[in-house]
């Protein structure tokens, strides 16, 4: 369930420029961002998942130099499963997630960044035997729900990050590295509960961008390492992680046009008998054309495909279309967007459809970052 997607692209050290361009707590910025999202998977899975989550950043710059975010959200999380016989049983998860607090400080004309950053565990880390389905649904890196885990005790993050301009190109490089403490994740009906120790985290990550007409080319890979994990006396380990990422942005007419896309590969783990996993790949790929149809004021629809593949099952795939509306305020911004999604998903036991909906409604408070 740690090993989580969202984690992995937002980072503790990003390797391309890094500018705060702020000079006090005066500049202090926030962001708001509720929303829902709801997949639907029909026979031979019969499940409906559904998240409502309000994650919430802060930023508080303290000099030029030195920075401070702080991150956090409350979610409900829920599914509702179907037997053969049509009768529904419910898994619900609910409340504060963990708490992270990061310090940023930056050397130089954003050469150098160090960050420091610390897991409080505010969230809720342990899931009861009812709670145990909403909790392993929603740390689907396929689907990619808006928060993934509820809680995993304390922790530490420390990094650096470089960056240089070479000819038209930035050139970047981030180093991190994660400790956790010991927690519970589930506990069992006779009220025994299983102990996890993950291992530590290693990760390196190397970017580049430039300019392109009068947008920019981006693109990103990050390597991840992972120790061996510990559940009860079983040690094993998941497999590391290579993630690229690449963008294009640029302007024809009134419309901004970028594509992104971004694909994640999880190596073949070992299990406690020495057994390895499978490996899997998710790769995904969209386009979104933006429509300046007022001062301060952008349509943006939007379409992406996600491809999942794993060793031993065919292929999974989803398809999202939504529109996104921008609209710029200056000391605010709302960002209301919908979507609906369509698919299959693989399992053991066939192949089932897909369908599911998104909506949410970003606020940004403050400085834009």
């Amino acid at each position: 369930m740690r090993r989580l997607l969202s984690a992995a692209l937002l980072g503790a050290t990003a390797a391309l420029p890094l500018s705060l361009g702020a000079q006090g707590v005066s500049d202090a910025s926030a962001r708001l961002a509720p929303q829902v999202i709801q997949f639907n998977v029909m026979a031979p899975i019969d499940k409906k998942i559904t998240e409502f989550a309000v994650p919430l950043y802060v930023l508080v710059p303290v000099t030029e130099a030195l920075s401070f975010d702080l991150g956090t959200a409350w979610a409900d999380a829920r599914v509702e499963s179907t037997d053969n016989n049509g009768a529904t049983t419910t898994s619900e998860l609910s409340g504060l997630t963990d708490t992270q607090i990061r310090a940023n400080y930056t050397i130089g004309t954003d050469f150098v960044v160090l960050t420091a950053g610390v897991n409080l565990p505010t969230g809720k880390s342990t899931a009861l035997p009812d709670q145990q389905e909403a909790a392993t649904r929603i740390a689907s890196d396929f689907l990619v729900f808006p928060i993934t885990g509820f809680g995993t005790g304390a922790g530490g993050t420390g990094g650096i990050a470089m960056a240089r301009p070479l000819g038209d190109w930035n050139v970047g490089l981030g180093l991190a590295m994660r400790h956790s403490v010991a927690y519970d994740p589930f506990q069992q009906a006779d009220g025994s509960r299983l102990h996890f120790q993950p291992g530590n985290e290693y990760r390196a990550r190397v970017g580049v961008d430039r300019p392109y007409g009068i947008g920019r080319i981006s693109l990103g890979v990050t390597y991840s390492k992972f120790g061996r994990d510990q559940a009860d006396q079983s040690v094993y380990n998941t497999g590391d992680r290579y993630i690229t990422q690449a963008s294009i942005t640029n302007s024809v007419g009134n419309a901004d046009i970028e594509l992104a896309g971004w694909d994640m590969f999880r190596a073949s783990g070992q299990l406690a008998d020495q057994t390895p996993t499978g490996r899997e790949n998710i790769a995904n790929a969209g386009i979104a054309v933006g429509f300046h149809t007022a001062p301060g004021i952008v349509i943006q629809p939007n379409v992406e495909g996600r491809v999942w593949t794993q060793d031993g099952l065919p292929a999974s795939y989803l398809t999202t279309g939504g529109l996104r509306l921008n609209v710029d305020l200056g000391g605010y911004a709302i960002t209301p967007f919908a979507g609906y999604t369509i698919g299959t998903v693989a399992s053991s036991g066939g192949n089932a459809s897909l369908t599911g909906f998104s909506a949410s409604l970003a606020i940004r408070l403050g400085g834009g970052y």
